[in-house]
């Protein structure tokens, strides 16, 4: 049978500042497991696969009950490993879920996949948190969106953007923090990872921008919740708390 709606979470086991990162235990079950299990509650979802560099991480997904697939060790980087994994499956729909993402709204990511399948001409989606202080607004690592009055991204940048010539810096409306979940159109997925790296993304080190580069735009949902990523031994700690507080076992 065929599944429409197809979960795929990118997983290396690599990190310069957190290696082995995805087996990490948190409260005591690995970080890929947390995030598999997330990935299985979104609605509408039909399967979860990781794709993985690694056979140990590809061992502990097995182990748990959960599918996974080996990717070859010279793929670049995550989107390129979905689309290896994605290429061969019959789904409509992919969602490129971070494995480093254990408390991804699922409300959110289901939104956005609720997007493609209600509209045809859309062919990508992601999520941002409003974006709230200078401190976010000026920081290169916080990545801005901005979108149009139909939730439509218009740009993306590591820059303060929208430059306030006149007055200082206050929340706008449509004015997100970009969060890396993407839900593409599996046909589209496989054009935009066919397409050179564009100007504008190689000066930002961005890959969505090569799809507005290309004239297209994704849709924004807004997230209810600015979810926690895992890089640092102090993100493992808050993530446990947080864990911890919401009785997550």
């Amino acid at each position: 049978m065929k599944d429409r709606i197809a979960v795929i979470i990118p997983a290396r086991y690599a990190s310069t500042r957190l290696p082995g990162k995805p087996l990490i235990p948190l409260c005591g079950k690995p970080m890929i497991r947390r995030v598999y299990e997330r990935a299985a509650q979104i609605p509408g979802v039909d399967r979860v696969l990781v794709a993985t560099d690694d056979s140990r991480i590809l061992e502990a997904v097995r182990d748990f009950g959960g599918e996974a697939s080996l990717t070859p060790a010279e793929i670049r980087n995550g989107s390129e490993r979905v689309g290896f994994v994605a290429r061969d499956l019959e789904a409509e729909i992919v969602v490129n879920l971070q494995g480093d993402e254990p408390l991804i709204s699922t409300r959110a990511v289901g939104e956005a996949v609720r997007k493609l399948l209600d509209d045809p001409q859309a062919v990508a989606a992601t999520l941002g948190y409003p974006l709230k202080t200078e401190a976010e607004w000026r920081n290169p690592a916080v990545v801005k969106v901005i979108t149009d009055a139909n939730g439509n991204t218009l740009y993306f940048s590591r820059a303060p953007i929208p430059f306030h010539r006149d007055e200082e810096f206050s929340p706008l409306p449509r004015l997100y923090r970009h969060i890396g979940v993407y839900v593409f159109r599996k046909a589209f997925l496989m054009e935009f990872l066919s397409w050179p790296e564009g100007t504008l993304e190689a000066r930002e080190k961005l890959e969505q921008l090569r799809i507005l580069e290309r004239g297209y735009s994704l849709k924004l949902v807004e997230a209810d919740m600015l979810s926690p990523g895992v890089d640092t031994p102090e993100d493992v700690e808050a993530v446990e708390r947080l864990l911890e507080m919401k009785n997550e076992k």
